[in-house]
This record gives C-alpha cells, sequence and structure tokens, in this order.
C-alpha cells in the first residue's frame, strides 16, 4: 500500500488513515510531532479480501508509522496512545499483533465495562491496560468531558465529548440485556482541533448519548462538533446513531430518536468503516443512516472503506485538509507497453502533471499508449475517477467519483472544469487482459487564483 499525500504540496501538519478492516474500526492519526494515535483496532484474517487482511494491515502500518530511538539506541516504532473507545470486540480485535511489532505506550480507556468479556482479545486488552497502568499510572488516562482540551499534541488540542458512567456493578451489567447498547452510550468521542479544522472521532456513539449528554453539554462551547470538516461515522454507518428502534422515525418514536446532532455536526465529508453490506446480514451503513449523513453533508460527500478501501488523510498547518482513496497511486509498468496522459487547457495550453494554473479553465485529458493496449480488439477497460481537495473558500469541495456514462463516451478522453481552488487528482487506469497490463496514472493540478 502507498500513500498518495505526496501529491499534496505541504507535507506538515496531521495525517490520518480510516484503514478498510472490514466491519470494525481501525483508525491511525499521526500528529505533527510524530506522535502516534491508534483509535480502536480490528485485524482480522481474511483471504477472501487481501486488501484488509491482518498482515496487509500490518505491513501497512510499517510504511507509516514513524521510526524511533529508544534509551538504548534501538529503532522502533511505537503507537504513542491506543485509544479504545470502547470494549466490543471489533474495536480491540488484533490488537496483541498490533502491540507485538508496534509497542503500545499508553492507553485512552472509556473506563466501561465490555460486553464480552470471555473472549480472549477482550482478556488481552485488559491485561495489557492493566501492565501498562502497574507500570505508570500516567500511562492509562480515562478522558473525561471538558469544555477545555484533555489533551495537546503537536499543537492539535484534543477535545473528549463523552461521558462514561460506570453501571453500578459488572454483574448487573452482565444481568442487563442492553449491555451493548450502554456501552455505545458511554463510548469516547474525541474532536481533534488543529489548524482551525475539526476531524470528529464518534466511535459506536449513539443517539441517546448525542441527545442527553454531548449537544446539551457542549452546544455553547467555543470549540465543539458544529460544523464538523471530516466526520467518521458513528458504528459503521448503523441506525443507532440516531435511533434506539428499528427505523428512524423521529415523529413516531421522538423519546428514542434523535437527529438533530447530524445537523449541528455539518460536516464537508462523512467517512464510514464499514464492510459490504450483505456481511454477517448487518446490512451496514444502514440506508435510512446514510441518506440522513448525505442529506446533511456537502456535497452528499459520503464515503465508505468497503466501496474506496482505506482512506489517506490530511490536515496541514495553514488548514487545507484532503481526503484521497488508497488507490490514487501509480503503479503497475511492463516492459514494452504503457500509458501515457496529456493535459490541455480549452486555450490550447498543454500542463505537466503536479503544476499549478489559474481556476476558471476546461482541462482535456487524453490517453495514448504504447505496445498496443488500448486496441479495441483486446476490448480494454479504461476507468477514469476524481479526487478533489478544496482549499480556502473552497473547502467544502471533496468529491470522489468516477466518469459517468453521460459523460463524453469517448474511451480514452475526459474533460473535466478547473473550477475550485485546490489540489484535483485524476486517476486514470488501463486493464487489458489479453496483454496482461494493467497500469495506473495520477494526473495532479493545483487550482490557484
Amino acid at each position: 500500500m502507498k500513500e498518495p499525500l505526496s501529491f499534496y504540496k505541504a507535507n506538515d501538519g496531521i495525517k490520518f488513515y480510516l484503514v478498510n478492516c472490514g466491519s470494525g474500526l481501525t483508525h491511525l492519526i499521526v500528529f505533527p510531532d510524530d506522535t502516534v494515535m491508534l483509535f480502536d483496532c480490528n485485524l482480522i484474517d481474511d483471504a477472501e479480501h487481501p486488501n484488509r487482511n491482518k498482515d496487509y494491515i500490518l505491513n501497512f502500518f510499517k510504511n507509516v508509522i514513524p521510526k524511533k530511538i529508544d534509551e538504548y539506541g534501538n529503532t522502533f516504532q511505537p503507537i504513542d496512545i491506543f485509544v479504545n473507545s470502547h470494549r466490543d470486540t471489533d474495536h480491540l480485535k488484533g490488537l496483541k499483533d498490533i502491540n507485538s511489532v508496534f509497542p503500545i505506550q499508553s492507553i485512552w480507556d472509556s473506563g466501561f465495562h465490555g460486553a464480552n468479556i470471555g473472549n480472549d482479545d477482550y482478556k488481552y486488552y485488559m491485561g495489557l491496560r492493566n501492565r501498562l497502568k502497574n507500570k505508570n499510572r500516567a500511562n492509562l488516562k480515562v478522558p473525561t468531558p471538558s469544555n477545555k482540551p484533555f489533551q495537546c499534541i503537536g499543537g492539535a488540542n484534543i477535545y473528549c465529548f463523552c461521558d462514561a458512567q460506570e453501571p453500578t456493578t459488572l454483574v448487573n451489567e452482565l444481568l442487563c440485556e442492553s449491555a451493548d447498547k450502554e456501552q455505545h452510550t458511554n463510548c469516547i468521542v474525541l474532536l481533534i482541533h488543529y489548524a482551525e479544522k475539526k476531524l470528529l472521532l464518534t466511535g459506536d456513539s449513539d443517539w441517546k448519548a448525542w441527545k442527553e449528554d454531548i449537544v446539551p453539554n457542549f452546544e455553547d462551547c467555543p470549540v465543539n462538533y458544529e460544523n464538523t470538516d471530516i466526520l467518521i461515522a458513528s458504528h459503521h454507518g448503523s441506525r443507532t446513531f440516531f435511533t434506539r428502534e428499528d427505523t428512524i422515525n423521529e415523529t413516531k418514536y421522538p423519546n428514542t430518536t434523535y437527529t438533530e446532532s447530524i445537523r449541528l455536526i455539518s460536516p464537508k465529508i462523512t467517512l464510514i468503516s464499514c464492510a459490504e453490506y450483505e456481511y454477517k446480514d448487518y446490512h451496514l451503513p444502514n440506508k435510512e443512516a446514510l441518506k440522513l449523513y448525505k442529506d446533511n453533508t456537502s456535497n452528499e460527500q459520503v464515503y465508505t472503506t468497503n466501496e474506496y478501501g482505506t482512506f489517506f488523510g490530511r490536515i496541514d498547518s495553514n488548514g487545507n485538509f484532503s481526503v484521497t482513496p488508497e488507490r490514487f497511486h501509480n503503479h503497475g509498468k511492463q516492459t514494452g507497453m504503457k500509458i501515457h496522459l496529456t493535459c490541455k487547457t480549452d486555450t490550447g495550453i498543454t500542463l505537466e502533471t503536479n503544476t499549478a494554473y489559474a481556476v476558471g479553465c476546461k482541462l482535456n485529458f487524453y490517453l495514448t499508449s504504447i505496445g498496443g493496449v488500448l486496441n479495441d480488439i483486446d476490448k480494454p477497460q479504461i476507468l477514469w475517477e476524481v479526487c478533489n481537495a478544496g482549499y480556502g473558500k473552497d473547502d467544502i469541495h471533496h468529491e470522489i467519483y468516477y466518469k459517468d456514462k453521460n459523460e463524453d463516451d469517448k474511451k480514452c478522453f475526459f474533460s473535466r472544469d478547473l473550477c475550485f481552488l485546490g489540489t484535483h487528482l485524476l486517476r486514470c487506469r488501463v486493464i487489458n487482459k489479453r496483454k496482461h497490463f494493467d497500469q495506473t496514472l495520477i494526473f495532479v493540478v493545483h487550482g490557484e487564483n
């Protein structure tokens, strides 16, 4: 896995990786000072989907977690903070494998008991939690809700909006049929505020937490959840973020349904970590919930890891941010065969990739090849995909889309408008099975005034 962040002009700031891990959550964040936070994890053996297999993810971590020197002069790659939003298995599975390669230095924990206390992943997590605490009590933190930052890391302020209250006793929780729901109500919710941009991590938090605690307690705070830039959607796109019922109907179920949260959050882009819709009959993301997310996200910019794979995100020190699927990188050259992209403006000026040009023009892309890989007789597959990252006044634009059938049907031609400030990525992939050819090229244009 290669990261496409090199296409962007500024490499400082926060980087984050919402990892394609199936029906769970694995969110790695690297702060400007190289502090590494892992917000939940779900590593599984998945031979059917190699790009979300445990070994694939561990190898990816080796490429993106910064290397450091320990007190003995040895190089290692630590995870400085593991945040366990709540103790469901799909938010801590594979922690033993991670810790064996990337030693975890500290844990942030909700303090709320889990519902699956008998499985090996839960036992390992609790053992690691206790070992770190016994080594140094500062290694274990239970974030508490406050209108002041819980911690500042590399210039980024981290706020906690959760309200993790212990159940009366563990026995009572085990007897409670709604133990899972209690965990979601008491799930850690964090806001990372950097360069005036907001990254909201909601874990599996539910409608009840937002209705009764988060919204009323933080609506008047100077930094809160309102007008979030990047939202990591709750509970894999489940309806539990909005209701306790089988359908989201605030009129019919006013006491157990709450949708005002997403209208207040009003994100510019929403990312959902989920598996395929049919996986274990979970049916995620929930269709009603997905509609609410789209209706309240700028330009309906809602994307899932199942469809787009791992997402690479960044927020630079100037407040510019981007979210890009992992497949946006150049790859796949074959001897004697290759493809080439040419870009010309509507006035006939030829542009090189990774150059800046004034907004307000049309860009025309032409695909050519060497070695006959575009011959119609071979029925090559040609895929065009766009990924935008608007900056400044245009930062509501973060579209990711394929060339539609109703656009110009010339397979070797693509046209688009350069109509806003920011970085514009065009991905072109050519697959010719008869010639065993598969190559991807990325063309980059930076829209400027």
